[in-house]
């Protein structure tokens, strides 16, 4: 179901859908292939030395030269991406951790000041406590429920407003239009990762958020092949990323690997209005089971911000988290039973994955679980694409052994 506010997938130029399978593509260019060629190549070449001058004396604008700074494939996936977020431009990376890196150290430099949400993917938590401290750009974690959270936070030198809604734990959410009213009134740019809820589910711009990054390796492409990541963002925004973090460093997304993209992208908003419906569904009757003490997803009424869920969110996808009735050696034997999940670190593919959120963690208390809003008995499910009653014998049959 979608909030009374939204009759249904957002219109950009057309559905959704039709973005993801014809913007772009300009079928019938290729000697009438449908689908658009993979341009594997390194170099474009110049026809005469006056074509080359002009290109590089107008910005490297017009045409393509060089696959590390941009390629005909490439250019198709980013096109359509812009589109799905209602972004000027979009640049793609070779990983989600890429497109986060980049855009952190693209726009942040010494001296300046991020506040972040203390319940970010874990990774991008590392490259703000161990990559950008190293370059003197100072980071306060928050808890992001409440505007008064970046309000209290904002230094003379705040130049980042760092978000993921819904987070990486138990899918908490910020508000996105509050925050970015007062980020905009302060000169703060705001960053978001939308990898959760993807421009199916949530546009962040639509609330003033700056600009909007994926891993594209999870829902947007949903086969489990490719690593990739995307910044969408406007022109100059984008541009400042690419320089140097995109062109310099060659953190850029393969041909091949922008072809694959484009093939998951085609079934994009089929594979989200089918995980909007069964992660719902899947969420209930795990709410309800014996075994289940929580259930952390942002479209159940039990969660703490659903009102703000149904605001700013079209649907909430497959990914969830719960957590057992019976501690550490009840998750051990739920995980280990369960024979349609397999155990996988990533998700948002077409196979339901599960994971322990607490895999790896050392040093672990009670203050730094409650602190990013996680506990020893939290289990994280991603539903696939298998028959739901499959899925919910599964569970049920790990669950009660």
């Amino acid at each position: 179901m979608y909030p009374p506010n939204e009759a249904g997938p957002v219109d950009y130029e057309g559905r959704i859908a039709q973005v993801c399978t014809h913007l772009g593509e300009r079928k019938g260019a290729f000697d009438f292939s449908i689908i658009p060629p993979v341009y594997e190549t390194v170099n474009f070449y110049f026809k005469d030395l006056e074509e080359a001058q002009h290109y590089f004396n107008q910005g490297k604008s017009g045409r393509f030269y060089y696959t590390r700074v941009s390629n005909p494939t490439t250019a198709i996936l980013e096109q359509k991406l812009a589109a799905l977020e209602k972004a000027p431009a979009c640049k793609c990376f070779a990983s989600g951790m890429g497109a986060i890196g980049a855009s952190i150290l693209g726009l942040a430099k010494s001296g300046d000041h991020i506040v972040a949400v203390k319940t970010i993917y874990k990774n991008s938590s590392r490259i703000l406590n161990e990559i950008a401290r190293r370059y003197s750009i100072d980071v306060t974690f928050v808890g992001g429920h409440r505007v008064e959270d970046f309000a209290e936070a904002i230094r003379p030198n705040t130049t980042i407003f760092y978000l993921e809604s819904p987070s990486s734990s138990r899918y908490s959410l910020q508000d996105l239009e509050a925050i970015g009213k007062l980020a905009r009134s302060h000169g703060i740019t705001t960053l978001i990762d939308n990898t959760i809820a993807t421009p199916y589910n949530q546009n962040p711009r639509d609330y003033g958020i700056d600009v909007v990054i994926h891993s594209g390796s999870k829902y947007l492409n949903g086969h489990g092949d490719v690593l990739y990541g995307a910044v969408c963002a406007d022109e100059h925004l984008v541009q400042k990323i690419a320089e140097r973090e995109h062109y310099l460093l060659g953190n850029i997304l393969g041909p091949l690997e922008s072809w694959l993209a484009l093939r998951g992208l085609r079934t994009f908003a089929l594979r989200m209005a089918y995980y909007n419906k069964v992660g719902l569904e899947i969420a209930c009757f795990l709410e309800s089971h014996p075994k289940v003490a929580r259930v952390y997803y942002p479209m159940l009424e039990s969660h703490p911000q659903y009102k703000l869920a149904l605001r700013q969110m079209r649907g909430a996808g497959s990914l969830m988290a719960i957590e057992l009735k019976d501690g550490y050696e009840k998750v051990r034997s739920f995980i280990n039973n369960l024979r349609l999940f397999k155990i996988a670190a990533s998700w948002g593919s077409f196979e339901s994955l599960v994971w322990y959120p607490a895999t790896g963690m050392r040093n672990i208390d009670e203050d730094w679980l409650k602190e990013h809003e996680l506990s020893l008995s939290m289990v994280r499910l991603s539903i696939g694409l298998e028959d739901p009653e499959l899925i919910k014998e599964d569970l049920d049959s790990a669950l009660r052994k």
